[in-house]
């Protein structure tokens, strides 16, 4: 049984997760790792309080924030929990960033501990070295001087103020991805997820007694998300260390997941792998994408190929979660070709049950009416509380009790949101609003471009040129004035490309997004 979400829960704090459980089943399963390792309630309870002690054995109180490098794994969920109930500020880090990168979020956020997976010592070590902070090391590598072994300074806890611990205590600063801007921290507290979480399990029907999937990296927010979702719900979570499709389907068939959430791709690959044969998939009732748009084609080969109940999530960092949810019963089977399924699946869903969602001009901000395209603002719950020693950012985006997104989007006459482009993103020509990402779609439906990025160059025209960078498919050729030609009969003359250039790979962060600010970089005129 999960804790009942009509309680309101406003006392709760992520360690009465794992306190519940513990009272109501304390022997069920809580964690599957690789090769079926299994920790119950009680287990993980036990764990996570010698890991809490340890920490605080070392001098680090409430508020003190600790930085974590770590695989996915029941020990990253182990930490997770150990963090919070002793009221410490975790600070997750992407593993896949450069030495660069990790620098800057050490310089920013201050650790006054880092708790590192051994494989990461050496490729972060001089950052490390130079945060000055407290280090311990999971996974036996051989430890600096002062360095403190992982196993070790849980035989030595000492106890915590647990009790102290407040429901709106920062929990973690969590970095933006970066792709317009340096990171950013966002912070958020035990209160703001849980009400996140609580409001999932009132908009979606989730099965009661069949594990998590945990596809998503436990660094990321919808990763974190999920390992306490788990909790919330009393279900075990699987956690395999990284993601392989077949590994993912052949976790379903052997734990009986019943519910996973993931990005496109992964879905993508999962479809490309599945063979019934192979897998028996049929306890995972319930499957949920996020993080990128999901192209129509792909959920109609998943809804054909696969016999799950499918959700879209629309949230982000400063949201704190999900605010809308485009639903299973959204996504029916069997349709056929002019039903208006595409359109709707490119939809993000309708607000959720706990969130206002209003759309506001770009020019002043006033609330605009259905159908008009504007900035998408969120008031819940869920909200982040600004961040990290980014004041004036803060003002920016945190207005009173309002989140300002940086998403375009409008609302139809069906209530359904539809997301079409970040602020930053939009090129702006001729004093008309174009969405890079309607153009994006249209260019990569020719049969020779595989990718594409499209962003506006300076122009003493038209203010900003909308100019598009593609990838071709392997052994492809198309000419520029073809692909303007292919745009220009399917978007107005404004919104076609005035140029393309053509790259053999775009410049990325760790999280897979492309940097558009490197490509406005690379191309821009030398007058401008």
């Amino acid at each position: 049984m999960s804790i009942d979400p009509s309680n309101n829960n406003r006392r709760l704090r992520i360690g009465d997760l794992l306190a519940h459980n513990v009272a109501s089943r304390p022997l069920a399963p809580a964690l599957i790792g690789p090769q079926g390792l299994t920790h119950t309630w009680a287990e993980l309870d036990t764990h996570t309080l010698a890991l809490a002690g340890g920490l605080t054995s070392l001098g680090l109180t409430r508020g003190d924030r600790i930085a974590t490098i770590v695989r996915n794994g029941p020990d990253a969920i182990e930490a997770l929990f150990a963090l919070a109930r002793a009221g410490f500020v975790g600070v997750p880090i992407n593993y896949g960033l450069t030495a660069a990168e990790v620098e800057v979020i050490f310089q920013d956020s201050e650790p006054k501990a880092i708790l590192t997976d051994a494989d990461f010592v050496e490729p972060f070590r001089a950052q490390i070295e130079q945060a000055g902070a407290i280090v311990v090391v999971h996974g036996g590598a051989t430890l600096n001087s002062g360095w403190h072994d992982y196993d070790a300074i849980k035989t030595a806890a000492v106890a915590f103020d647990e009790a102290a611990v407040s429901p709106d205590d920062i929990r973690t600063i969590r970095y933006t991805s970066g792709t317009t801007a340096a990171p950013k921290g966002c912070l958020g507290t035990h209160r703001q997820i849980l009400s996140s979480i609580e409001n999932f399990f009132r908009e979606l029907d989730v099965p009661t007694d069949a594990p998590f999937l945990q596809l998503l990296p436990l660094f990321s927010g919808a990763g974190i998300w999920m390992a306490f979702a788990a909790a919330y719900h009393g279900v075990a979570n699987v956690v395999p260390e990284t993601f392989k499709p077949a590994d993912a389907l052949q976790a379903i068939a052997e734990h009986g997941v019943g519910h996973a959430c993931g990005v496109p791709t992964m879905l993508s690959r999962m479809c490309e792998e599945y063979d019934p044969a192979k897998y028996d998939i049929s306890s995972l009732k319930l499957f949920g994408y996020t993080g990128s748009p999901m192209p129509a084609a792909m959920i109609r080969k998943a809804l054909a190929l696969l016999p799950w109940d499918f959700y879209q999530g629309f949230g982000g960092g400063e949201m704190g979660g999900l605010v809308s949810y485009l639903k299973p019963e959204d996504h029916p089977r069997g349709s056929t070709a002019g039903d208006g399924l595409d359109e709707r699946l490119r939809t993000a869903g309708r607000p959720a049950k706990y969130a206002e969602l209003v759309i506001r001009s770009l020019q002043d901000g006033t609330p605009l009416p259905t159908g008009e395209a504007g900035e998408i603002s969120v008031r819940s719950p869920s909200n982040f509380a600004g961040y990290h020693n980014l004041p004036e950012e803060t003002a920016h985006t945190l207005r009173g009790e309002w989140v300002y997104t940086g998403d375009v989007g409008f609302i139809d006459e069906e209530g359904l949101l539809h997301v079409i482009d970040r602020v930053k993103d939009m090129v702006i020509t001729g004093g008309m609003n174009v969405s890079s990402a309607e153009v994006e779609s249209v260019l990569i439906e020719h049969p020779a471009v595989e990718f594409a990025a499209v962003f506006g160059l300076p122009d003493d025209d038209w203010g900003e040129a909308v100019t598009a960078a593609v990838v071709l498919r392997d052994g492809a050729t198309v000419a520029e004035a073809e692909l303007i030609g292919f745009a220009r009969l399917r978007l107005a003359s404004y919104k076609t490309p005035k140029a393309i250039k053509f790259i053999d790979s775009f410049p990325m962060n760790a999280a897979g997004k492309i940097l558009k600010r490197e490509l406005r970089k690379r191309f821009a005129p030398a007058t401008a």
